[in-house]
């Protein structure tokens, strides 16, 4: 199950998805990725977010992530292409500072990505 309840939606993605699909690794496809910053009142200041559409591997299912206040490493490997899904923690009992509540990095050693973010929303598209 997606064991990260703190995120903006999660519980229409608990209700709607087959229960196989309820784990971050499932979604092992990156088809959209959006980097741009905005301007946050909280801050005064502007913010990184990232904008991304996930598929299972059968391209049946998405789900768009939107995260807030963002910080760390994202690469790709483009010769294999090859990703095989994400693993999202809520870091927020572990004492980190309020930007890093989340870490999102890859399932396994595939590609570069670890990144920290204040907020997720997660939306079902299809």
């Amino acid at each position: 199950m997606f064991y990260t309840d703190n995120i903006e939606g999660i519980d229409i993605l608990q209700k709607e998805l087959p229960e196989e699909l309820q784990y971050w690794h499932k979604w092992g496809k990156i088809a959209e990725l959006h980097y741009k910053h905005i301007y946050s009142e909280e801050y005064c200041d502007y913010i990184s977010c990232i904008k991304m559409i996930l598929q299972n591997s059968q391209e049946i299912h998405s789900i768009r992530l939107f995260l807030f206040n963002v910080n760390g490493e994202i690469s790709f490997d483009m010769y294999n292409g090859f990703y095989s899904g994400l693993t999202i923690e809520d870091c927020s009992d572990r004492g980190y500072e309020k930007n890093c509540k989340f870490r999102i990095s890859s399932f396994e050693q595939d590609i570069g990505f670890e990144i920290y973010c204040e907020k997720i929303k997660a939306e079902l598209i299809q």
